[in-house]
């Protein structure tokens, strides 16, 4: 069955399923933003997985940016066949932008964000929002399951439920669950944490800028280890192209706000964590560059990381390390190679 006839199928099927619109425990209006931008091939996908949520009290809320393909036609279809859509045309601003249009519309007591390449479990939005109301979280998480296939189980696995403070959440920052807590998508959220919070237009890796600001905001965080988001796996995506020098500068740019952040509200050792990531993606990315093409900003950068580690409590082992690097990377950079060879050649011999 091709995605035109999928399309029409899902919509008049969902039509006849029991509303759960009024039952107890399911009566707050959840908004779904998804932000589209090329995805021809996989907007219904997206939009039929949410559509097919057992929680049933929600508006979708597709942002079309300035999609030069027929995006923008789907878009409008599924406005039509179903009253909780809505559509937003606009020009091109980038992933940011489109979700913050989405945010200054959306009407729900909860938001939500999921890119419309990926797709979710049936049961996404209702065992999240079931976990906020049994644990009075703000924010509740799942885990998710890379892809790059479509024939996948909806049996659900056992779960373990974690509930953490907002500090407590910041921490697995450096912890297990990193990429769960960083990202921005697999959650929802109650609206007013992202009051005075909104993604930086214009960057990659916006959710490295914000997600952690929402967090701390929130009073309890609830996160599930069950796979209810299927992450798509395709080389196209801005996921797939993280080696372009624009990555790896706004991730320097995101980690060294956030180490500030982080250094603001008193967690400092994770501040000096988020420095020490900040150091090894400098060093590779200067190993990689001209000398010419280091500019003044770069070199900013570089003196603040370094007046950073200075003052920030390291061990032994790392102070060494960045130290001898702050005064020759050309000596460092040699006895490192070394040092990973003579690594290499021991390991070999220890098999």
């Amino acid at each position: 069955m091709n995605r035109e006839n999928h399309f029409v199928e899902t919509l008049e099927k969902k039509k006849r399923q029991e509303e759960h619109i009024g039952v107890p425990g399911m009566d707050e209006l959840i908004s779904v933003i998804v932000p589209v931008y090329k995805v021809e091939d996989y907007l219904s996908r997206c939009v039929d997985s949410i559509l097919s949520q057992t929680y049933r009290n929600i508006e979708v809320i597709l942002v079309d940016d300035g999609s030069p393909d027929k995006c923008g036609e789907i878009c409008d279809r599924y406005a039509q066949h179903d009253p909780r859509v809505r559509v937003i045309h606009k020009e091109n601003g980038g992933l940011s932008d489109a979700r913050n249009a989405g945010i200054e519309i959306a009407q729900g007591q909860y938001i939500s964000f999921i890119d419309s390449d990926d797709w979710v479990h049936p049961e996404f939005l209702e065992s999240l929002y079931q976990l906020t109301r049994s644990t009075d979280a703000d924010i509740a998480a799942s885990d998710f399951m890379r892809t790059s296939t479509e024939n996948l189980p909806l049996t659900l696995e056992e779960e373990t439920v974690y509930q953490y403070s907002n500090l407590e959440a910041l921490k697995q920052y450096a912890g297990v669950f990193y990429v769960q807590m960083v990202v921005s998508w697999g959650k929802i959220y109650k609206k007013q944490l992202f009051e005075g919070v909104r993604f930086p237009v214009g960057r990659v890796h916006e959710d490295e800028f914000t997600t952690h600001k929402v967090i701390y905001k929130a009073k309890r965080i609830v996160f599930t280890t069950r796979k209810l988001l299927y992450y798509w796996q395709r080389q196209d995506s801005i996921m797939g192209s993280r080696s372009s020098l624009k990555n790896q500068l706004d991730t320097i740019d995101a980690l060294l706000e956030r180490s500030a952040f982080f250094e603001s509200i008193g967690l400092d050792d994770l501040s000096g964590l988020t420095y020490k990531k900040v150091f090894f993606i400098l060093r590779k990315l200067f190993r990689n560059m001209e000398k010419e093409e280091i500019d003044n900003g770069l070199k900013q950068k570089f003196w603040q990381l370094k007046s950073k580690l200075r003052n920030g409590n390291h061990d032994l082992k790392f102070k060494v390390f960045y130290e001898t690097y702050f005064f020759s990377p050309l000596v460092f950079n040699i006895l490192h190679d070394k040092y990973l060879a003579i690594k290499k050649i021991f390991r070999a011999w220890r098999k």
